[in-house]
């Protein structure tokens, strides 16, 4: 996803924000209105005893003090290099209770965005988060953010377009079904709503609409009942990412995206999450990726 210059500090990038979703639809009421709801005070990831864990693909709503490592090797893209090595490294911040800001640098080898192609940097994508609603009752959370990605940052030959994108990120766990329904209460979602702004307006546009569906081990075995879990199996938390867009502006509206199953292991302070990923169909590629995920946590 190509993204914009990065706002100067979390005021801007609020501005920023605002001005993003009037001119993408009209977010803003639902915005105002989920930033009057109260919120309780949270670890990263938790909202009442549900854990959500950071996925590789579709970002959380949580912000963190954290780092993080993607490696993998991709699905067969349509292009000239129909497969790639990728290395992703990136630092979160959460300088303000309930502020994020983050930054990620991508390396793929070869990187079909450049020009020639060769090995090299994708252009640096930053996000500035605000926690707006986390309900520890009914597990769920919401917040929004400014994702830019700053034209020129990547290699020599990377496209010199920055895009921003206004985004609502969301969470909810299903702990308060009822007691009679104790295997379902484990399940869990995920996921984003973000509307590309091209910043020269010249470029198609994307609607990224990508989600989770998780099922958590951990939960089963500490807030349902002892079903026997042993380790490493009662800190797995199931997985399946759904990164999914659809061209919405300048472009033939076509939708591309790809369906991750895998599994996050939760260890004390760190993640460990591993994914294959499969093209949901013939304009996102063929064959079958693989990525894999460190992150270390630095406050709970």
């Amino acid at each position: 996803m190509q993204l914009s210059a990065f706002p100067r500090g979390p005021g801007l990038a609020l501005a920023g924000f605002l001005v993003g979703v009037t001119r993408a639809g009209s977010l803003l009421p639902i915005i105002v209105a989920l930033a009057a709801m109260p919120q309780g005070a949270s670890a990263h990831g938790r909202a009442g005893d549900r854990y959500f864990p950071p996925t590789i693909e579709v970002d959380d709503p949580f912000a963190a003090d954290e780092l993080h490592a993607v490696a993998g090797k991709t699905h067969c893209v349509p292009g000239p290099t129909c497969r790639s090595s990728n290395l992703t490294f990136g630092v979160g911040l959460e300088p303000v209770d309930g502020w994020g800001i983050s930054v990620d640098a991508t390396y793929l080898r070869p990187n079909p965005t450049l020009e020639p192609v060769r090995n090299g940097f994708d252009d640096l994508q930053f996000v500035v988060r605000k926690e707006l609603v986390i309900n520890e009752e009914h597990e769920y959370a919401i917040s929004a953010a400014v994702v830019a990605q700053a034209g020129g940052t990547g290699s020599s030959g990377a496209p010199g377009r920055s895009v921003f994108a206004p985004t609502l990120y969301y969470a909810k766990g299903f702990g308060d079904l009822p007691l009679s329904m104790p295997l379902l209460r484990p399940f869990a979602v995920t996921g984003v709503m973000s509307r590309e702004i091209p910043a020269d307006g010249k470029e198609p546009a994307r609607l990224d609409w990508g989600f989770t569906v998780q099922y958590s081990l951990l939960y089963l075995q500490s807030h349902v009942g002892d079903f026997g879990l042993r380790a490493p199996f009662d800190r797995l938390i199931l997985v399946t990412e759904f990164p999914v867009t659809t061209c919405v502006s300048g472009c033939a509206r076509e939708t591309r995206g790809t369906i991750n199953p895998g599994a996050v292991w939760v260890g004390k302070g760190f993640n460990l999450a591993l994914e294959a990923v499969h093209p949901i169909n013939g304009r996102s590629g063929r064959g079958t990726g693989i990525l894999l995920q460190y992150q270390q946590f630095f406050s709970e």
